[in-house]
This record gives C-alpha cells, structure tokens and sequence, in this order.
C-alpha cells in the first residue's frame, strides 16, 4: 500500500504548476520592461551625444569676417536643427598709443588684425526636441583700420 502512495506523490499538482509558471511570467515581465526602458534610455544618450558632437565641430569652425559681420547662421545636420548666433562683447581694451589715456608708446609694431572679443552660443535641437547649448567666449579678427 505505500507503493501505491507514492506514485500518487510524483509530480506537481496543478496549483502548483500554474503558481511557477505565474513567477516566471512576473519575472519575465519585469525584465522585458527594463530592457525597454534601457533601449530607449540608450537611444536618448545618443541622440544627445550626437548632438554635443554637432555643437563642438561647430565651435571648432574659424571665426571668419564674413560670419563675423552676420551676427547669426543657422541650418541642419542629420536632422538636428542649429543656430549660432555672435554677439559683441562690450570689455575695456587697452588703449592704443596715441590716444588719450595711453601711456608711454611701446615699440612700433607692423599693421596687422586686431582682436575683438565675441559672446559664441550655439544651440543644437536633438531629434527628440531637446536643446543642447554651448556659450563660451572668443576672439575675432577684425582689420587695423576698422572699428571693433
């Protein structure tokens, strides 16, 4: 009569299978969302990246004086939407030998460009509608004879 009991005991119940097969769908699930939301964390990383690299080629771009006297330019690349926009920056510079206020005249030096500082921003839009924005400050050639 225990042999008869025994084989009654092999196995799993129903109940039993159907509780294990509700944890692994409960895991499963939890995983397959985490996965998700990692993807779609990794595609915004991306696409932001992307877009700081945009705005660092840009910045790396010489200060022409044509880009200069514009002010502004804008355009897309890989579907990113970018502007710079060059604004004078108004810093007491030193006075040139000559002028009132200067002090004893320094040797002669050739004619050659002057520095004018420029407030740089340029905002990069990513393909998802978020800005990226760099500002930083740099030097602009501008003739001897012209006016800062």
């Amino acid at each position: 009569m225990t042999a008869g009991r025994t084989r009654a005991r092999d196995g799993f119940t129903l109940i039993e299978a159907l509780v294990a097969f509700a944890v692994v769908a409960a895991i499963s699930l939890v995983v397959q969302r985490g996965l998700i939301q990692s993807r779609v964390g990794w595609a915004a990383i991306e696409d932001r990246s992307a877009a700081e690299r945009l705005a660092r080629s840009l910045l790396a771009e010489p200060l022409t004086p044509a880009a200069v006297a514009a002010g502004a330019r804008e355009g897309v690349t890989d579907g990113r939407r970018w502007r710079i926009a060059l604004e004078s920056l108004d810093l007491p510079l030193p006075a040139l030998p000559g002028e009132p206020g200067a002090e004893a005249a320094p040797p002669a030096q050739e004619e050659g460009p002057r520095w004018r500082p420029l407030r740089v921003r340029i905002a990069v839009t990513t393909v998802r509608g978020r800005p990226v924005e760099v500002e930083t400050v740099r030097l602009a050639p501008f003739p001897a004879g012209g006016t800062p």
